[in-house]
């Protein structure tokens, strides 16, 4: 006879739910300002629909940091650069598969993370 698995009860799984993020300590220009510095490139190329290699590498830097960094989903970091959730996740993953490939690219990411400061990001409460 078997037995059914242990269940872990409702109460420890919200226990260990990860915390909200306070998004109103977000800083997106500091981070803006220091793509387009490291870049060399505009506010309105960052934004605009721009095939270029350099804007794109810049574009998917942001999202990249402003999901891994900032801890912001792909819904939440469209709206800044007037894209669709799916163009975020796809740049997103671009990002990890060029800095490999592009050999100035980790410097520039290195000279940005540098510029930017991240704050403390998770609240106490839900």
């Amino acid at each position: 006879m078997t037995t059914a698995k242990f269940r872990t009860p409702r109460e420890q799984l919200l226990a260990q739910k990860p915390k909200l993020v306070d998004t109103s300590k977000i800083n997106h220009d500091q981070l803006i300002n220091a793509v387009k510095e490291v870049f060399d490139i505009s506010n309105k190329s960052l934004i605009k629909k721009c095939r270029e290699r350099d804007f794109v590498l810049a574009r998917n830097m942001c999202y990249f940091i402003l999901h891994m960094e900032y801890k912001l989903r792909a819904s939440q970091i469209a709206p800044l650069f007037k894209r669709d959730r799916t163009t975020v996740l796809y740049g997103i993953n671009t990002f990890v598969n060029d800095i490999e490939i592009v050999p100035y690219y980790m410097e520039k990411y290195e000279q940005v993370k540098s510029k930017i400061k991240i704050p403390k990001l998770y609240s106490d409460n839900y």
